[in-house]
């Protein structure tokens, strides 16, 4: 199958970056395999209204409209971040230090994203997304400086605190479905594939285990995205992991994770549906509170957005918890929010390698110095504030708008009250960058193409997500919200 290329190209292209002076042909490889993945990631989508939903390796792997999407979207944004590695280790001489080990890891850890995407069994994606997290704990050291150690380790500790959680939510749900398998005198057996919970999961988990699994399932898998109340780690790897590994990590594991988590949602919300919904209306709640605060406060513009993948991250727990309408709109909002994600990072590297420094006021006048980066980031800025037209506009909208139809007027309040505060701290901190009078002498120079065009590709699906989408990516979206509980 053609998808199989999208996990294996980056595999077979590893051998081939050892060897003395293979620096260049290491970065050739690294963009040779995200490009071949890209274009078999779209003809893997736009073969879903014929195919529909395959099963293959022995029934382990799954390639429907959940997995065909995201792959897409995950290709193309690992896409982008190897033409800006592609560019930074030609164009700087200290980036290209240990390259060939950062690019096998690179490919390494894209490869396992997938794998865990196509995953069709809860414990295998478990098992891969622990082994992304070993792949990704190199990458965010790559610097080898004492600030990216420490976001390394707390990276490594946080997620493997959270997935051992996870982890733990799993056993309890499998002694629900062995209870429930006794009470109702069935012969199934314990089974986490996908096609096997759907025929019998209503039946199996009738048990207090359940509530105790999915609690911590979500509590786990909230880890890994930012949620509260353990999101620390977050920020402090954000801003010290290279802009490309934050890419790899905001906006290429965290949708392998939300994969996850719509897979949990989809085959166990109906069985308690009110714990699940107000568990993750209360995490989202207090995790956009808390990001809030961060927000007001932040100095530093990467960690600026970094607390901003943070509030991110409780619109989506949010919108889950809301359900009917609001699945659609968080669908349109995690991809809209991994674009934002990729052109946002990948920028500010563009301006901390010009200017060399990450504190908001030391940086102004970024659309006089620096013309190409300064409107990419102010276009990025527009869309993470969710301005019209772009996808995360509607996505909001959509979301907001169910919680009126839901007559949770509360929740509405609290979401409009806490987002107004992050709308006025996040201009007050950046408009200043982009528009105010440069401090200092800096003259113009030459962007790279290599850095421009993806984010331009990036501001083009943003775009077409908040005007208009196509009716087969229209069906393709709803089938999606559909699996995750979202009523037309």
């Amino acid at each position: 199958m053609i998808v199989a290329l999208c996990f294996l190209v980056p595999i077979l292209c590893i051998p081939f970056t050892f060897g003395k002076r293979s620096i260049r042909r290491s970065l050739r490889l690294l963009i040779f395999a995200a490009v071949l993945s890209f274009v078999c990631s779209v003809g893997v989508l736009a073969s879903w209204a014929r195919e529909g939903t395959l099963r293959f390796a022995d029934n382990w792997l799954v390639s429907d409209s959940t997995s065909r999407l995201f792959i897409a979207l995950i290709s193309t944004v690992f896409t982008g971040v190897a033409l800006y590695v592609y560019n930074r280790a030609l164009t700087y001489p200290l980036a290209a230090r240990n390259i060939q080990k950062f690019v096998r890891s690179t490919l390494l850890f894209f490869s396992i994203s997938v794998l865990a995407i196509l995953s069709n069994h809860f414990i295998l994606m478990w098992l891969l997304l622990e082994a992304s997290t070993l792949a990704a704990t190199p990458l965010i050291y790559h610097q080898k400086g004492s600030a990216s150690v420490r976001g390394a380790w707390r990276y490594l500790l946080f997620s493997s605190v959270g997935l051992s959680l996870a982890f733990l939510g799993f056993l309890c749900l499998a002694e629900g479905f062995a209870v429930g398998f006794r009470v109702a005198q069935s012969p199934a057996e314990v089974s986490f594939f996908f096609d096997h919970l759907a025929t019998f999961s209503a039946q199996a988990c009738v048990h207090p285990w359940k509530e105790l699994g999915l609690i911590l399932l979500f509590l786990g898998f909230g880890t890994k995205l930012g949620l509260a109340p353990m999101y620390s780690w977050l920020p402090e790897t954000y801003d010290t992991a290279p802009p490309s590994v934050t890419v790899l990590l905001s906006a290429i594991q965290f949708n392998a994770v939300m994969i996850a988590v719509f897979r949990i949602f989809e085959f166990f919300q109906p069985l308690q549906s009110d714990l699940v919904r107000y568990e993750l209306i209360v995490l989202g709640l207090v995790t956009i509170l808390v990001s809030a605060f961060h927000i007001v406060v932040a100095k530093n513009y990467k960690r600026l957005i970094a607390y901003a993948s943070i509030n991110h991250a409780g619109v989506i727990a949010l919108g889950l918890g809301i359900g009917r309408s609001a699945a659609f709109g968080v669908v349109l909002y995690v991809i809209s929010n991994a674009l934002v994600k990729a052109i946002l990072f990948l920028t500010c590297g563009n301006i901390k390698a010009r200017y060399h420094t990450k504190s908001i006021l030391e940086i102004k006048g970024l659309i006089k110095t620096m013309p190409f980066s300064g409107g990419l980031f102010m276009v990025g800025m527009f869309a993470l504030l969710g301005f019209a037209p772009f996808g995360s506009f509607l996505g909001e909208v959509l979301i907001m708008k169910s919680m009126i139809d839901g007559q949770h007027y509360a929740v509405f309040a609290l979401f409009f009250l806490i987002t107004s505060i992050v709308f006025v701290a996040m201009g007050r901190a950046i408009f200043p960058m982009i528009w105010g009078e440069p401090n200092h002498e800096t003259s113009l120079h030459g962007e790279s193409i290599y850095t421009l065009l993806p984010n331009l590709f990036f501001i083009f699906l943003l775009l077409s997500l908040g005007l208009y989408v196509p009716p087969a990516a229209n069906a393709l979206l709803q089938d999606i919200a559909i699996g995750i509980g979202g009523i037309q």
